[in-house]
């Protein structure tokens, strides 16, 4: 064990050797005595200093990794450790900062790796089996974390989806007097579904129940192009009139519906009920024919 009075001497001894010759690669021993005493913040500038004159010099960098680390900078300790490797090998002192880097930054399996190998060498070390502890600790806090956050996400799906389901649910049964303008508000109310308006053949915008943030006329001219591009098509094949055009696109759905001369569209989330929304337009089509 090292005593402070020696790391006292040894950090005079350095700081003697720098004012005489401040480019001596001293500087990563003075470091590294400052590191020992606690003093992160000047043990950082030393090899800062020093590193910056001999950038090539592991010793060096293996030292600022081992400032990093007691500074909790993990990711700086990881790079300025690589950089050691690089230029001075891998030695078991080095193979065992990384195990407790890689601890700290939560790669459990790689750091039991190379614990593993230090372990085959030394099989009595109790330093080894503390970090094999943390390591299994680690793993298992993860592991729990995960299971956690899956189950959290799994059960808000649930809720959403049956939020959703009671909310088409509460919408009942239509009112008889359904009327064309009633038809918007019906709809706009069906969980999510962002925006609902009439538009023309021409892609004009009649009228709409929408959220200002959303461009109708910009919307309406695309799908007005649409339907008059899939209303070419089926007459040149003789086929009947179109009911509905369902667009996807990657955020969101638009679907079109042919109702009573006039163009129906509904701007709608990708994840929308489209099953439950097509039978609401239906009852909603039935309503309007009895009218």
């Amino acid at each position: 064990m090292i005593h402070e009075a020696d790391i006292d001497e040894r950090i005079e001894k350095c700081e003697r050797i720098l004012r005489e010759n401040p480019h001596s690669q001293v500087f990563a021993a003075l470091a590294e005595s400052l590191r020992k005493r606690g003093e992160l913040d000047a043990a950082f500038r030393v090899c800062m200093r020093g590193i910056r004159l001999h950038p090539d010099y592991g010793a060096g960098r293996l030292v600022m990794a081992r400032i990093s680390y007691d500074r909790k900078m993990y990711d700086w300790a990881e790079r300025e450790l690589s950089d050691a490797i690089k230029l001075d090998g891998r030695t078991r002192s080095t193979d065992l900062l990384e195990v407790e880097i890689l601890i700290k930054r939560g790669f459990f399996s790689k750091a039991k790796v190379i614990l593993d190998r230090l372990r085959s060498a030394d099989p009595d070390n109790d330093y080894y089996r503390t970090l094999l502890k943390d390591i299994d600790e680690g793993k298992a806090a993860k592991k729990a974390k995960l299971a956690e956050t899956e189950e959290f996400y799994r059960l808000s799906a649930k809720e959403d989806r049956a939020s959703e389901a009671q909310q088409i649910a509460d919408q009942g049964e239509l009112d008889h007097e359904v009327t064309f303008d009633s038809t918007l508000e019906i709809l706009s109310k069906f969980p999510k579904v962002e925006a609902v308006f009439y538009a023309s053949l021409a892609g004009l915008v009649d009228k709409s129940v929408a959220p200002e943030s959303i461009d109708l006329d910009a919307h309406a001219a695309s799908l007005g192009e649409i339907c008059r591009f899939v209303s070419s098509s089926m007459d040149s094949v003789n086929f009947e009139q179109w009911q509905e055009i369902l667009v996807e696109a990657p955020s969101r759905k638009y679907l079109l519906c042919s109702l009573h001369e006039r163009i129906l569209i509904l701007l709608c989330r990708e994840d929308v009920n489209l099953g439950s929304l097509k039978l609401r337009i239906a009852k909603i089509g039935e309503s309007l024919r009895k009218g």
